[in-house]
């Protein structure tokens, strides 16, 4: 066996990737689990019981639905599990199904870079992969912080201004990260990791419009696409097709084209012991990322006061000047009459947390959208820039509301580090809460406390069969 300071020698004379989609290949494949710290592991089970709680809750979705009837008249390979359901089918169409079902609420973790993310959903893809393949619980942790590594490095280092200001979807950024979870799945090496990456830039990119004007049912399909498409790229790389070598610097790669410049050196630069899962943010609203403060703000108010509707007579939300130039914000939100429009509406936010002292499903139904009072309170929402909140974007997205009432007095709450942020998590209680919450109603509250601690063991697991039996449909003639 070589000496240590023979086999640091080699490691420094070992030549430097010659491609980006090399660097990132290394840095997907290079991830150990036992090189992972004890809060890094924590940090990923938690996320995985976070994920699987929004995917039980959002089983009941329209486009959830949808889904589901789709894929089981579509059928393939019985390889993997879709949640919710009895029928089985293949990972890339598992994938599809249960991404869908997990960004439904719309109330699974973020990140904030150049981009936002939602890179929870590559769980559907390491899940998927990881049944088919017979991955071990450490597998499948490893592979999602590779994952994690991936997406927020490109949220990071990748867009100029961001992908979405170019009119790319963030999730264009995810069609890598669930090819680099998938290959790795796989058993693929480095080599034909890389090229699953570059089939994945040449296929994955999506579209900002989908996110604009009435919002379409097909908002909780969209991470769904991109995970699928990263799983279908592995599989391709890994029946020997090969993608562009230069598919980031080429003249005509990426970069140029859809991204518009990055850093591409940070963007492949080697693994330094940190691990970027540890910035992701927990939701604990069923609410759009930015608004997470927000929405803190008005619970507080409403804490504090106990407005009646009627005896308020303005709301101010002031937030970054950042998310009013996003290109979700537009006229459509400040009336929204579908969930997919609610949850992305500031105004409608802070105008139901004010009035319900809630902001979960029950405050998403068709019967809350139409509420007459709600509807008049609605209307008197206004946003603002606030400069101290714009300086410190991307630190926390914090925000404030201020309510006037009627007798001329005014209120405000400040939230400057939404709950969920990494410098301010949510206890053990407040997860198990959040999980309880969507996942009782789906599969009852037995069911519910087996699928937590079948995750709170997932590092000592041999395979996911077992949880994975947890989250199908329980056979008909089940006791």
């Amino acid at each position: 066996m070589p000496s240590m300071t023979s086999a640091a020698a080699s490691a420094v004379a070992e030549p430097a990737p010659s491609h980006v989609r090399d660097g990132l290949a290394a840095i997907a494949t290079e991830i150990r689990f036992e090189d992972l710290p004890h809060k890094v592991v924590a940090k990923a089970k938690m996320l995985i019981l976070d994920t699987v709680g929004c995917a039980l809750g959002g089983l009941s979705g329209a486009p959830t639905r949808a889904v589901h009837a789709m894929v089981e008249a579509l059928g393939g390979r019985p390889e993997a599990t879709i949640i919710g359901a009895q029928a089985r089918t293949s990972c890339a169409l598992a994938t599809f199904a249960n991404g869908t079902a997990l960004r439904y609420l719309d109330v699974n973790d973020y990140y904030f870079g150049r981009d936002p993310a939602h890179a929870s959903g590559n769980l559907a893809a390491i899940l998927a992969v990881g049944e088919k393949s017979g991955a071990s619980g450490r597998d499948i942790i490893a592979a999602l912080v590779a994952a994690y590594e991936v997406q927020f490095r490109l949220c990071d280092h990748a867009g100029t201004p961001s992908l979405w200001d170019r009119g790319w979807h963030h999730a264009t950024n995810m069609s890598y990260a669930s090819a680099a979870a998938a290959a790795r799945l796989m058993g693929l090496d480095a080599a034909r990791t890389a090229e699953a990456l570059a089939i994945a830039g040449t296929h994955g990119n999506i579209l900002t419009e989908s996110m604009r004007g009435r919002m379409a049912t097909i908002k909780a399909t969209i991470e769904a696409v991109a995970a699928k498409g990263g799983v279908e790229a592995a599989l391709m790389a890994a029946h020997g097709l090969t993608g562009p070598e230069t598919i980031f610097e080429g003249a005509y790669g990426w970069d140029r084209a859809v991204a518009g410049g990055s850093d591409l050196p940070a963007l492949a630069a080697p693994l330094d012991g940190t691990f970027r899962i540890m910035q992701a943010r927990i939701k604990p609203f069923e609410a759009f990322s930015p608004a997470q403060g927000l929405v803190q703000a008005a619970l507080d108010l409403r804490a504090r006061l106990s407005p009646q509707p009627e005896d308020i007579v303005a709301i101010e939300g002031r937030f970054p000047q950042q998310i009013l130039d996003w290109p979700t914000s537009d006229g459509q939100k400040a009336a929204p009459t579908t969930k997919e429009l609610a949850d992305h509406s500031p105004y409608y936010l802070m105008a139901v947390a004010l009035m319900d002292g809630a902001c979960g499903p029950a405050q998403f139904t068709p019967e809350r959208l139409a509420d007459p009072v709600l509807r008049t309170l609605l209307a008197k929402a206004t946003l603002v820039a606030d400069a101290a909140f714009t300086r410190d974007y991307h630190l926390g997205t914090g925000a404030a509301v201020t309510v006037t009432l009627r007798d001329g007095s005014k209120a405000e709450a400040v939230c400057p580090l939404p709950p969920g942020h990494p410098d301010n998590p949510l206890d053990d209680a407040a997860m198990a809460r959040k999980f309880n919450e969507h996942a009782d109603p789906a599969v009852g509250a037995e069911r519910a406390r087996a699928i937590r601690d079948a995750i709170a063991g997932l590092d000592r697991a041999r395979d996911i069969r077992h949880l994975m039996g947890l989250l199908a449909a329980p056979a008909a003639n089940a006791g």
